[in-house]
């Protein structure tokens, strides 16, 4: 599922400590997910199946590898890795993780791997009601759901597990989630007007630091 845009975004509750916690912990597994295989059901994707294990590509063994490799690592590697290419607001901020996540020509692999990475927040969250984390696609520009489109996934993640849920009330979750797409893109929109991708506000310094350590990709 390549050749086309893919977003991920999500505010979960979370205080400084929990974030830095999720940070360096690395990224669950699977079973961190209750229904990995209703990813895609009943939204706009409704009836593909979601190739968790890799199978697809048993003809491509580096690249299986390279997926493989990110989802033992941590957020703050996975998150480091794409704030060197940009398009990434990742921060903690009053007192949640905010993440905005653009993949302009992604491949659904690497979403799984983002919403693992999101599926193991829930065990640092403030304690409460589970939160959503929305993902969408489809489109080149990078705004929320537009005109009523629908996601392709709503993500459901609690202290104890996660879950894929069909139905949820997109309209809400979008306008939660409007303070973050703001920000993400006011960036987009400089950048459109030539000045570099800044990430200053929008990726929290850890991430940053670990970015220059690793030096350009």
């Amino acid at each position: 599922m390549s050749g086309r845009s893919y977003m991920v975004a999500a505010r979960i509750p979370m205080s400084r400590t929990g974030f830095e916690g999720w940070l360096s912990t690395p990224l669950p597994g699977v079973e961190a997910v209750e229904n990995p295989d209703a990813m895609w059901r009943g939204w706009g994707n409704d009836g593909a199946a979601a190739d968790w294990a890799l199978g697809q590509l048993a003809a491509y063994p580096a690249v299986a590898a390279g997926i493989l490799a990110a989802r033992a690592g941590t957020p703050l590697d996975r998150l480091a890795e794409r704030a060197a290419g940009g398009m990434t607001l990742a921060r903690h901020r009053d007192g949640a993780l905010e993440v905005y996540l653009y993949d302009y020509h992604g491949d659904s692999y690497g979403t799984q791997t983002d919403l693992l990475m999101l599926a193991g927040a829930g065990r640092f969250a403030d304690a409460g009601a589970e939160s959503a984390v929305l993902h969408w696609g489809g489109h080149v520009y990078p705004d929320l759901p537009l005109s009523g489109d629908q996601p392709l996934a709503v993500l459901l993640v609690g202290s104890a597990a996660a879950r894929f849920a069909y139905p949820h009330p997109v309209p809400a979750l979008i306008e939660h989630l409007r303070p973050v797409e703001a920000d993400f893109l006011a960036a987009v929109a400089a950048c459109d007007d030539g000045a570099e991708w800044d990430p200053a506000g929008l990726v929290d310094p850890a991430i940053l630091a670990r970015s220059a350590a690793q030096g350009p990709r």
